[in-house]
């Protein structure tokens, strides 16, 4: 049982991976006037987070997990995460998306047997908002964004005795949808070149879901782009089959933003 509420739980927040959606995101720190030209800036990024979680059954806690950032990029097989924006004037599109593949093995010893547990798990996440400027200066930039996240996940832990020739295999998928709102922006440090990024949303949605964004940092603003690094915080509560699942997601973000 312990074994199965660790899968799950591991399964759902294997966002680990990241949707982060750090700096990349926000406009160039030489806050330029509003222009009817189409601006473009795609973003490559990085989060080294821990997860913590939980899952309860009327009000009754039946277990729990914590992993650091070592242990995640340990089981890390593959990651890609990127943040596409597009703007016109004061209308913008946002778009954030990740994918994240982790793989565990483990073994030890029951009585004489070696028993060996193999769980891998893919996990998708994409945030999707039209985004609108209710405040440009060189000194800072609020958009207002209201859109919808997505996250899909499979997993599956295949269990065996070696000695015994026994297996077993359990698999769970999940998908979850979310109506989201939120404001992001950056206020600039003059005409230094640096920058404080910020982000934060907040959202309900499917499975009595609530989720939650948020991000604040440093950057530089350069001739080709931006560089910048946060602290990132994601936040989920939903209710698959009858249970109760919170998870709290929190690392470091790095992220290079490139313009044109």
């Amino acid at each position: 049982m312990k074994m199965r509420l660790f899968i799950l739980l591991l399964s759902v927040l294997a966002a680990p991976l990241a949707q982060a959606q750090p700096a990349a995101s926000a406009p160039s720190s030489q806050s330029a006037a509003l222009s009817d030209q189409w601006k473009f800036s795609v973003t490559p990024y990085a989060w080294g987070m821990g997860i913590t979680g939980s899952i309860s059954q009327n009000d009754n806690r039946l277990g729990e997990v914590k992993l650091t950032s070592s242990d995640v990029l340990s089981n890390l097989k593959m990651a890609a995460m990127l943040v596409f924006e597009a703007r016109h004037g004061r209308v913008g599109l946002y778009l954030d998306g990740m994918y994240g593949d982790l793989g565990k093995t483990a073994s030890r010893v029951v009585g004489n047997a070696d028993l060996q547990a193999n769980t891998s798990l893919q996990m998708t996440m994409l945030t999707l908002a039209p985004t609108y400027a209710f405040h440009d200066t060189p000194a800072l930039r609020l958009d207002g964004l209201v859109g919808a996240r997505f996250m899909w996940q499979n997993a599956s832990t295949t269990f065996s005795i070696a000695d015994a020739g026994l297996s077993l295999k359990q698999s769970s998928n999940l998908q979850i949808g979310a109506a989201v709102a939120g404001v992001k922006g950056r206020y600039n440090f003059g005409n230094s070149g640096y920058y404080i990024p910020y982000y934060v949303d907040v959202g309900v949605g499917e499975k009595s879901s609530f989720t939650s964004q948020a991000y604040l940092g440093v950057g530089k603003s350069f001739d080709w782009g931006d560089v910048s690094l946060v602290a990132k915080n994601v936040y989920y509560q939903f209710k698959p089959q009858n249970n109760a699942v919170d998870l709290n997601m929190f690392g470091a973000a790095i992220a290079v933003s490139f313009k044109f």
